[in-house]
């Protein structure tokens, strides 16, 4: 995302939003409010899984991703809580959804920014193919320190919808993987000289 280009060759609808609830599927397939690290995460040096909180530690201009290792899904209704941290002082900061995942090179990413923008990205082979919406304002986001946001992706075949906070932002059209695909987090952290954290709360998959 931090350096992709325009030029992802997918059919995109721009949909400003009625309200929608967060994963609406009756099948729950995957739940974690992040108790401890059993949850199927790549744990490392960088992230903490643990009472309650899925956090990536982020040095300054440094973004992670991770992808759920042992879930797979092919349609699904994926929602994550991520909350901002706490301090007034707080550097650009972004919390992602990552879907449409065939490994840690290879997936989309829908995530929202701390100062109300948005963005939807697509990495192939540890490469940024392109920006599909690129830091485009959103009212729906909350801002604030300490405030929480919902982030959404109805994924139904090669269809795709995205929310914040049950707002529908943007919908599109696009060439799912063949077989099963898997779901994650990610953290950005846009500040180029201090380190950052990016939490969240708890991530639920539906179908």
């Amino acid at each position: 995302m931090r350096k992709a280009i325009l030029g992802l060759a997918i059919v995109t609808m721009f949909a400003g939003g009625g309200p929608a609830m967060a994963c609406e599927g009756s099948n729950i397939i995957f739940e974690d409010k992040f108790e401890d690290d059993a949850g199927g995460w790549s744990v490392r040096e960088t992230i903490d899984v643990k009472d309650g909180s899925f956090v990536f530690k982020l040095p300054a201009d440094d973004m992670q991703s991770n992808l759920n290792v042992t879930f797979t899904v092919r349609d699904a209704d994926i929602c994550a809580e991520a909350v901002w941290p706490l301090s007034g002082d707080q550097p650009m900061l972004g919390a992602a959804l990552l879907f449409w995942g065939e490994n840690n090179q290879t997936y989309y990413q829908f995530g929202i920014l701390n100062n109300g923008r948005f963005w939807i990205s697509r990495k192939q082979d540890g490469a940024w193919l392109g920006t599909i919406a690129a830091n485009i304002p959103s009212p729906a986001i909350n801002t604030s320190p300490g405030a929480s946001n919902t982030l959404r992706v109805d994924a139904k075949g090669n269809s795709l919808v995205f929310y914040i906070n049950g707002t529908k932002v943007r919908a599109l059209r696009g060439q799912s993987p063949s077989g099963g695909w898997r779901f994650g987090l990610s953290g950005d952290n846009f500040d180029k000289t201090k380190d950052a954290t990016v939490l969240f709360t708890n991530m639920k998959v539906t179908d």
